[in-house]
């Protein structure tokens, strides 16, 4: 071989090594996402016509029901991992993949539904059927199911008993059906589906009544006895000892976005804005707006092999790991297409329960969550995040209006503010955090009704005093 040769082969070699590695740095601890792997997977999986190699989509919140109408309700933990789900992903993917006849249409009974021990996934938005089961070769052709925003999993009880799918779209009440009795896993989630014993009791509305006013949310919270006692939450900004920004923890929370970090790539403008950057990465952290901001030049493939939307999540959620500054849960909240890009939403939780930002602060940080994660092809390309953590304080907050009462209020605001119209279309009521202070931050009922949304108090406004 001559040498020129043997330099061309070379060089070769060290560009797809490069590009290996490059890869590798924003997809640590995904192996099984980069695109190598990938390529690798389909030839290997090629000639395995029936084996599924999807994987769950975490959810904006998920539920627990033990069969006895009783359920817990969870937001995924540490940025999406989950034993439960684990083994619900397990499950799914064989009952997909092991379903026999065409899956099953029709108008969702949620009394049936739910009757038995399941675990119900549910999503804060549509998604698409199509995509979401590509990766399941038994299911993907289905078409009768176009959206859907709700998951149900309801596992046999022994080896060789059916178990069921439940794709449900709460905007018209319809589900697409999978069965199986080839699942290995199911009996193992059977187990697994146990209440959680706290104080927080739920209710599922679409037991309750067949056809619910309330779609997207089945499953509100109650107590046997009121007021109950909740911890507030304190915002604390991650970067800022003092009241002022310490260089030392934004160097050391910001090192992990780089492969070879150094100081030295460190500037700070006339506005008082830091910035660290390389051939390929820069990253910002605003202190006035307290936002931190990771934006990659390198191009990584083409829409051709853009990930899927459970493979983007994964990219996200260990792309987050990156962030050394994250300590405050979160959970999935919204996804965007935009052309060969996908943004996933991920707002803060705490306690348990979501955190909404407020108008004013949605402004002032110039994003509608808390975190936002735009991936493109199989890597992200931009992160931004309100680089802050919350706090739990004592368990001094009372809470006594029931979700049954938040709804009457909120519908005699829209009665006095919108239209007098009779309310039978309930989009949403969540409880959660209501972050439009740095203190003190306490709980309120979210009400969307019509497009338009109520935020309720927890706690009843004590009566005035008669004066003699």
């Amino acid at each position: 071989m001559k040498l020129y040769k043997i330099t061309n082969f070379v060089i070769v070699v060290l560009v797809i090594a490069a590009v290996y590695q490059t890869g590798e740095l924003w997809l640590q601890g995904t192996t099984s996402h980069n695109f190598f792997y990938t390529i690798l997977q389909n030839i290997s999986q090629s000639s395995e016509e029936d084996q599924a190699n999807g994987e769950v989509l975490l959810a904006t919140r998920y539920a627990v029901g033990d069969g006895g109408s009783n359920f817990s309700v969870y937001y995924p933990d540490d940025v999406g991992s989950s034993a439960l789900l684990t083994i619900a992903n397990d499950t799914m993917g064989e009952i997909l993949s092991g379903n026999s006849g065409e899956a099953v249409t029709g108008e969702a009974d949620w009394k049936e539904i739910l009757q038995s021990r399941c675990l119900v996934l549910q999503y804060d938005f549509l998604l698409s059927t199509e995509e979401y089961l590509e990766s399941y070769r038994k299911a993907r052709s289905a078409q009768a199911l176009e959206y859907f925003d709700y998951i149900t999993i309801v596992p046999g009880k022994v080896s060789g008993e059916k178990s069921s799918v439940y794709f449900v779209n709460s905007e018209n009440n319809e589900y697409l059906l999978y069965t199986s009795v080839k699942s290995k896993s199911a009996a193992a989630l059977y187990e697994a589906l146990q209440k959680n014993e706290d104080d927080m009791v739920y209710i599922s509305t679409g037991q309750k009544t067949t056809s619910s006013v309330l779609k997207r949310n089945l499953f509100l919270p109650q107590w046997a006895q009121l007021p109950y006692f909740y911890a507030t939450l304190r915002q604390d900004p991650v970067f800022e000892q003092d009241g002022a920004v310490s260089r030392m923890t934004l160097e050391s929370s910001v090192e992990g976005f780089f492969k070879n970090f150094s100081a030295d790539w460190s500037t700070r403008d006339e506005y008082g804005n830091f910035a660290f950057s390389d051939s390929s990465v820069v990253v910002k952290y605003y202190p006035g707006e307290r936002v931190l901001e990771y934006y990659s030049y390198e191009t990584y493939g083409t829409d051709k092999n853009q990930a899927s939307l459970a493979e983007g999540y994964q990219i996200s959620c260990n792309f987050m790991r990156n962030d050394a500054s994250l300590h405050t849960d979160v959970y999935l909240s919204d996804i965007i297409q935009q052309g060969n890009e996908v943004i996933y939403c991920f707002d803060y939780v705490a306690e348990n329960l979501p955190i909404y930002l407020s108008d004013t602060l949605k402004e002032e940080i110039g994003m509608e969550h808390a975190i936002e994660i735009t991936v493109r092809g199989q890597a992200v390309k931009k992160y931004r995040r309100y680089a802050v953590d919350y706090v739990t304080e004592d368990r001094t907050a009372a809470l006594d209006v029931q979700f049954i009462d938040a709804l009457d209020e909120a519908n005699r605001d829209y009665q006095e503010q919108v239209e007098e119209r009779i309310v039978d279309n309930v989009q949403n009521i969540v409880l959660g955090y209501y972050a439009e202070d740095t203190e003190n931050i306490g709980l309120k009922w979210f009400v969307n009704l019509y497009d338009h949304l109520f935020m309720i108090e927890t706690q009843k406004t004590p009566p005035a005093e008669v004066s003699e």
